[in-house]
């Protein structure tokens, strides 16, 4: 088989493995892997940002990105403020309790990676990342929250 559609049976495989293993863990937190994502990424825009960004940058629509944020406004991590001039918008902003469950986000997050990828060393790791790099956009590899040639996660 060609070399390049065993990489992408490959990334699609690890992709549905990423989202069951999030999944499960998240659940402990009483969230989905939606919602974990939408925290971190609010987060990443400094506490506040709007639903079009926040589904764009998780690259899912409004809609799905709306189910999960009422479910975040719902327990209590968001608010969600109706813009001023456009009614049709509407801003997301961390609450207290949502700026305290990331920190157990991002230690189950850095876990899960971990567990996810076994036994590769770092440095493979690494390398794999560079190699994969040129395979996004500058625009896409930002939005991960990521910026290029950095070392953050």
């Amino acid at each position: 088989m060609n070399s390049f559609l065993t990489l992408f049976d490959m990334i699609g495989v690890l992709a549905h493995r990423r989202y069951q293993m999030a999944e499960r863990n998240f659940a402990s937190l009483g969230l989905s892997h939606s919602e974990a994502r939408l925290l971190s990424i609010l987060n990443q825009e400094g506490g506040q940002a709007t639903q079009d960004t926040l589904s764009a940058q998780m690259f899912i629509d409004r809609s799905n990105a709306g189910r999960a944020l009422k479910r975040l406004e719902a327990v209590g991590y968001i608010v969600r403020v109706r813009g001023q001039t456009d009614r049709r918008s509407n801003r997301v902003e961390l609450t207290d309790s949502g700026r305290a469950i990331l920190a157990d986000v991002a230690k189950l997050r850095k876990k899960i990676a971990q567990h996810f990828f076994g036994d590769v060393p770092e440095a493979d790791v690494a390398r794999i990342v560079a190699l994969l790099k040129p395979a996004l956009t500058e625009e896409e590899f930002r939005m991960r929250g990521k910026a290029p040639g950095t070392n953050r996660a």
